[in-house]
């Protein structure tokens, strides 16, 4: 992917790539040297801190329960570097298995359904 496809990117489809990415980095630090490991969960940290900083206090509870689950993984992702616990990093694997699935499903849903127009937002839910 080049900056240009980035920066055309809307937000929810730069974020489906980026939980992607996540997958695929902790994919990879299950089965490979410690220096790849290392760089592997490195790189996941980094992608978690992005997610994070893209969230914003407007986003109301989903949001809320997003950032929590964001700092778990970064903060997981430092502790499976420092112990080289592979058991921690195929949880963390499973939880990006599972936010990128859903995202996905998520997106999927988004283009199925018409956007509710006025109101206040929280009426628009069932």
């Amino acid at each position: 992917m080049n900056p240009t496809q980035l920066y055309e990117m809307r937000p929810e489809e730069l974020t489906q790539a980026m939980l992607h990415a996540l997958v695929y980095h902790y994919e990879r630090a299950q089965d490979s040297t410690i220096a790849e490991r290392n760089r592997h969960l490195r790189q996941a940290r980094e992608l978690l801190v992005k997610l994070h900083q893209g969230l914003h206090d407007g986003g109301g509870i989903i949001a809320a329960q997003l950032d929590e689950i964001y700092l778990y993984m970064a903060n997981a992702s430092v502790e499976a570097i420092i112990d080289q616990d592979k058991k921690k990093i195929a949880e963390l694997h499973t939880l990006a298995s599972d936010l990128d699935q859903t995202w996905s499903e998520a997106m999927e849903r988004a283009k199925t359904q018409s956007v509710p127009t006025g109101g206040n937002r929280y009426e628009n839910y069932q």
